[in-house]
């Protein structure tokens, strides 16, 4: 119950970091932020996001269609990924499927399957999955925490 209360407080947030959402297209991605660090990898953009709590990265993996396939928010040096910044990432990924009756939360210890792919869900882990969306958020509160946004091609070209 708890965490149907923390999805729905997430979904409810009224203001949004700005972040992208998997499936975009990049070039769009690139007019909301900006030209991104020149020395991006080859399939990656790239930008550095000064917090409070210190240097955030967030990176944007594309296909060859130009389209977001896996997007990545984790802190850089001695920075923290703060609950707030997570939350944004995660409302910003969701919103557009809010009232899906597909999307759910995945509970520690839970086996799940995204892209013919085995998962658990660690105790550390806060896990969004939507397969009717082609969404995977996986957010590891371990240590100074990251959060990731995948669809099924990302998994697939990685091998999970």
């Amino acid at each position: 119950m708890k965490l149907r209360c923390l999805f729905a407080c997430l979904l409810g947030l009224a203001t949004a970091a700005g972040f992208a959402r998997v499936g975009e297209p990049v070039a769009k991605i690139k007019e909301r932020f900006g030209k991104p660090d020149p020395q991006s990898p080859k399939n990656m953009v790239i930008w550095f996001i000064e917090t409070n709590n210190g240097p955030l990265v967030y990176t944007v993996n594309y296909n060859a269609k130009g389209i977001s396939i896996a997007e990545g928010l984790k802190p850089l040096k001695s920075a923290v990924l703060n609950a707030e910044s997570a939350q944004n990432f995660i409302h910003d990924q969701v919103v557009l499927i809010k009232d899906s009756s597909t999307t759910r939360i995945v509970k520690v210890g839970e086996k799940y399957e995204f892209a013919g792919q085995a998962f658990v869900c660690a105790e550390n882990e806060f896990v969004v999955l939507d397969q009717t969306h082609d969404l995977l958020i996986i957010w590891s509160r371990a240590g100074v925490g990251a959060i990731m946004a995948v669809s099924r091609e990302m998994v697939q070209r990685t091998g999970g």
